[in-house]
């Protein structure tokens, strides 16, 4: 049996987890492999300094709060303060200019030329840097902020040089054309993985058209564990049902204009014969008054065969249309047969048969419809006085098997093939087909005894060796 493993809706969400990580690894190695490439023919295309500038915007920073307290009134004062960022982040280059409020320079350990205007320098830098907000190409760092120098107010620059660093070179994947090609990435991954889905699904779609098109013998190939599979499966079980119905509806159908046609053949030979001798008779036309009762013992003959042909297509179409309601009541299946052997002991004496009965000493008590399955048994005995050979035996036996109890009735036959036997059961079936006379039957009989052993939960076998001919019927006990 097939166990569900992964619904659909989880496979695609963890196919679109796997599409995003994935598409992101692939784009930063393609990306990166990309930058190294073009960088060596272009050193400065690619540099970012977003990360130092900010690094130093930080460190500015705190310089300036440290220094805001002190009072640069000689050298000394300068290289104690100012020397131990110089050291800390030299990588960095910085540097210290201090200029007092006539422009003359107290103090420098920048590394810029000593020719550089420091306010133009400045208001370049404030410029580009507020205007783009991101330095993609190499650029001198400064900033100022007032110290104390003696009894004025001197300003501190601070100068350096940002660096491109790793974090630079991530923060270049990040952008609105970079996301997209991203997403794309992404988008065409997660279409991959889940093309046999999809295709799947396709396959569905057409296996259904295909289905609904009358072709129900179609299967829809089972792929996976999950709730495709399961609607492929149900599908299949589905078609397989219609199938089922259909052709019950045909064998109905066809069960019925076999019904109809051969009930129509059985009441118009007895009914044409009626009609005859009754207009015999209306006309005046027969010889004697003898001939007379024996044309209107003729006709109540044959009208009592379509009396009984009629009696049997009711039972028949009551028992096989579902609304019959058994009356059932407790009884010992031992008197019942007993019973019926003594109705039946005369008349087959009179037919040189003779009834060997086995039935059990023990009493057996079974819950039924009487009358129904009296009829049922009346059935069977009638069968096997029309069709044994004279003179035989008719062995009718009753015992206890296990849950089940088995009534067996069995007879001498002649000209009944061994693969005729399964078909003795079928409405209408007569055993000699020479015998299209329906005084010899209706073919219904038989039909009718399964029909109510059926109802009483049981089944009725025949088995046909060396040319006897035995019915049984199992009842759960």
């Amino acid at each position: 049996m097939k166990v569900k493993i992964a619904g659909i809706q989880t496979k695609f969400f963890i196919s679109f987890i796997f599409s995003l990580i994935a598409s992101f690894c692939i784009f930063t190695a393609v990306y990166s492999t990309y930058i190294s490439f073009v960088s060596q023919k272009y050193p400065y295309k690619f540099q970012n300094y977003n990360y130092s500038l900010g690094r130093l915007s930080r460190i500015s920073s705190d310089v300036s709060l440290n220094t805001s307290g002190v009072n640069f009134n000689n050298n000394s004062k300068y290289k104690s303060v100012l020397s131990k960022y110089e050291v800390k982040y030299s990588k960095y280059k910085l540097g210290f200019i201090v200029t007092d409020p006539q422009n003359k320079i107290l103090y420098n350990s920048s590394k810029l030329a000593g020719n550089t205007s420091l306010e133009k320098t400045y208001s370049d830098f404030l410029k580009y840097f507020n205007h783009t907000m991101n330095i993609t190409m190499y650029h001198d760092y400064i900033y100022k902020t007032p110290i104390k120098t003696g009894n004025d107010i001197s300003i501190l620059w601070i100068t350096a040089s940002p660096i491109n660093t790793p974090h630079d070179s991530i923060g270049t994947l990040v952008g609105d054309k970079n996301i997209l090609i991203l997403l794309s990435i992404c988008m065409l991954i997660f279409f991959i993985i889940t093309h046999h889905r999809m295709k799947y699904i396709n396959e569905m779609c057409c296996g259904i058209k295909t289905i609904a098109n009358e072709n129900l013998n179609f299967k829809i190939r089972q792929k996976g564990h999950d709730e495709l599979s399961e609607i492929s499966k149900n599908i299949n079980f589905m078609a397989d049902k219609i199938n089922e119905k259909i052709e019950n509806e045909k064998k109905i159908e066809v069960s019925k204009n076999a019904l109809i046609t051969n009930v129509a053949h059985d009441i118009r030979s007895p009914l044409t014969s009626i009609i005859g001798f009754l207009q015999i008779i209306d006309n005046s036309e027969y010889e004697s008054k003898e001939e007379m009762q024996r044309f209107i013992n003729i006709s109540l003959k044959k009208a009592e065969t379509m009396k009984k042909l009629t009696d049997n297509l009711f039972m028949f179409t009551k028992l096989n249309g579902g609304d019959l309601k058994l009356h059932l009541s407790t009884v010992c299946l031992n008197e019942l047969i007993y019973q019926l052997i003594d109705e039946f002991s005369i008349t087959f004496e009179n037919s040189k048969l003779n009834i060997v009965d086995n039935i059990c000493a023990e009493n057996i008590m079974v819950t039924i419809d009487i009358n129904l399955f009296v009829r049922a048994l009346n059935n069977l005995m009638y069968n096997a006085l029309k069709y044994s050979i004279k003179p035989s035996d008719v062995n009718v036996s009753l015992v206890q098997c296990d849950k089940n109890v088995l009534i067996s009735i069995s007879n001498k036959c002649k000209n009944l093939n061994i693969e005729n036997v399964s078909m003795l059961f079928e409405k209408f079936y007569r055993a000699d087909k020479s015998r299209t006379n329906p005084d010899e039957g209706s073919g219904l009989g038989l039909s009718i005894t399964k029909s109510i052993i059926e109802k009483h939960n049981g089944i009725i076998l025949a088995n046909y060796d060396k040319d006897t001919i035995t019915f049984t019927i199992s009842l759960p006990n």
